[in-house]
């Protein structure tokens, strides 16, 4: 006999249709039904078998035993339907508690009567029979119930002595037995409302706990830092979006933290073994950024657990980048400054020299040299100011594919080219980047500037390749601008992003550190790269952010 399958965990079931009866959830309900059955189906077996096989209490049917056989089979009966109707339910609940209950009351009259009347100890069990009708229907019905075998109890004494069924009554018994059950009603009454206050109470807490549990979820899924929780065997038990994001990997629950994440793993184990420090540096790797690790562990559960926070550095080394930049803007630019009021005067003094009809031809070539060094020390003066006044980083969307041909445009327009050097290739048809226009504008200007003016070959014709790429898997996109040139010897190349740093007699050596610098800023890289088939390949590697 299993709980009513219509009946749902969450529906709740009015016990009572009288008026004031209590709610209580429909599993609960059925099941309380289905014990109080089983109790009807073991009482009734019990009159009925030990009857008929001659081995009960001799006063079973004492006074009729007709009626008491016939009661008892009755009950029976009534007892396995019901069994099948809380199985297979054709009446609703309150119906057949209240059929059931109003039955059984009516038999054990009965089978009170026939077994001697009051005075045979029978009448108890109508008092468990009114109790069980107050938890499983409450309100009014409960005093129906004792209403009804109260009635029962002093019809019987009425009847019985009327017709000299007994030898004496007992009145006084049948009163006391009749006021015991509406006290046992009123009680059943009082924890029936109790056990309906006490449901709808462990349903709000339960309601409760899930709303916390949902937006504590939602918390720590959202959190800018990630967090990944491990026990005791050093299982992940926890992981939020932002802790595989950091990591560039799926953090699996259940799976071990050695194998999910090695490098976690590492600095977790020397944390374990030296547990005085707590926070750890995982250095930044190609296509993730520097983290912070900060490790502790969880004492208020029942098991021993761990917890690792990972947070993003690059936010803080950007801050830390714009704070140099600002610095060394402000120093450079007043040292600029200083410079760039004499240098003037060198500069227009030679020139009004080189005017005068009385230099010799040696000297001219002094002048020159003057000349184009003020010319070189003056660009120095504008790259240095141009660093000095770099803004805020101001990213957003751009598209490569419309941004590189108005580009093509604008630097074949400022170098006077009559044909484009450019050979531009994408992997996709639409590719959008997260970076500053400006910057992006200034990179790849420089970039392809010194492809033009270092990286071609005296009797070839201009060439300049820009390939760009999407890496999906690794949320990442590229943009190479590759020359035809003698490309840079590899002595130089750890250099070549150093400020002041040229090769070039007319460099200033700032535009590559410039492009570096920049690129770190929107949270980029810049790299060189020597192609197998010669030249130079400088990459800008710019991360995917979500649009």
């Amino acid at each position: 006999m299993g709980m009513t399958p219509s009946k749902s965990d969450k529906e709740q079931i009015q016990t009572c249709p009288l008026g004031n009866g209590f709610y209580l959830p429909a599993a609960q309900a059925w099941g309380t039904l289905k014990v109080f059955n089983a109790y009807q189906i073991v009482l009734s077996s019990a009159f009925f078998f030990l009857f008929i096989s001659k081995k009960g209490p001799s006063l079973f049917g004492q006074s009729d035993s007709s009626l008491f056989m016939y009661a008892s089979a009755t009950y029976l009966a009534i007892a396995v339907l019901s069994a099948l109707l809380i199985r297979k339910p054709l009446l609703s609940y309150s119906t057949l508690v209240q059929l059931s209950i109003f039955a059984e009351i009516t038999l054990l009259t009965l089978i009170m009567h026939s077994s001697g009347g009051i005075t045979s100890g029978l009448g108890v069990l109508l008092a468990v029979t009114v109790a069980a009708g107050g938890l499983l229907a409450g309100g009014q019905c409960t005093l129906a119930f004792a209403a009804l075998a109260t009635f029962l109890i002093l019809g019987e004494q009425v009847y019985a002595s009327s017709i000299n069924s007994f030898a004496t009554t007992a009145y006084t018994y049948a009163g006391v037995l009749s006021a015991s059950f509406f006290t046992i009603a009123t009680l059943a009454m009082v924890l029936a409302k109790r056990v309906e206050v006490t449901e709808e109470l462990a349903a709000q807490h339960v309601k409760d706990i899930y709303n916390l549990e949902q937006l504590n979820s939602y918390i720590i899924q959202h959190l800018q830092s990630g967090i990944i929780v491990i026990d005791a065997e050093y299982n992940i038990r926890l992981a939020n979006d932002a802790a595989g994001t950091f990591l560039n990997k799926p953090l699996t629950w259940g799976e071990p933290l050695a194998t999910s994440a090695s490098e976690c793993w590492h600095l977790f184990n020397r944390w374990l073994r030296a547990p005085e420090k707590n926070t750890a540096i995982l250095s930044s790797r190609a296509n993730l950024a520097r983290l912070q690790l900060k490790f502790n562990k969880l004492d208020s559960l029942g098991k021993p657990a761990f917890i690792i926070f990972l947070d993003d550095l690059s936010a803080v080394d950007q801050q830390i980048q714009q704070g140099k930049l600002a610095s060394l803007g402000h120093l450079t630019a007043s040292i600029a400054h200083e410079i760039r009021n004499p240098l003037g005067a060198i500069s227009h003094a030679g020139q009004l020299l080189s005017e005068s009809d009385n230099i010799a031809n040696e000297d001219k070539r002094l002048l020159e040299i003057i000349h184009n060094h003020s010319d070189r020390v003056n660009s120095i003066v504008k790259s240095i100011l141009q660093l000095s006044r770099q803004e805020q980083t101001l990213t957003e969307p751009v598209k490569l594919n419309k941004w590189l041909v108005d580009f093509e445009k604008e630097f074949s327009e400022q170098f006077a080219l009559i044909e484009t050097p450019f050979n531009i290739s994408f992997s996709d048809s639409n590719i959008l980047v997260n970076f500053d226009k400006n910057h992006l504008k200034q990179i790849i200007d420089n970039l392809c500037s010194n492809a033009l003016k270092y990286g071609q070959n005296d009797n070839a014709q201009e060439t300049i390749n820009i390939d760009v790429i999407h890496d999906l898997n690794k949320q990442q996109t590229s943009i190479s601008i590759i020359d035809n040139g003698p490309g840079i010897e590899k002595k130089t190349v750890q250099h070549i992003f150093e400020p002041f740093y040229t090769t070039s007699s007319t460099g200033t050596g700032l535009g590559l550190y410039i492009s570096n610098q920049l690129a770190e800023l929107n949270h980029a890289s810049l790299s060189y790269s020597a192609p197998a088939t010669g030249g130079s390949c400088f990459t800008l590697t710019i991360t995917d952010k979500t649009f």
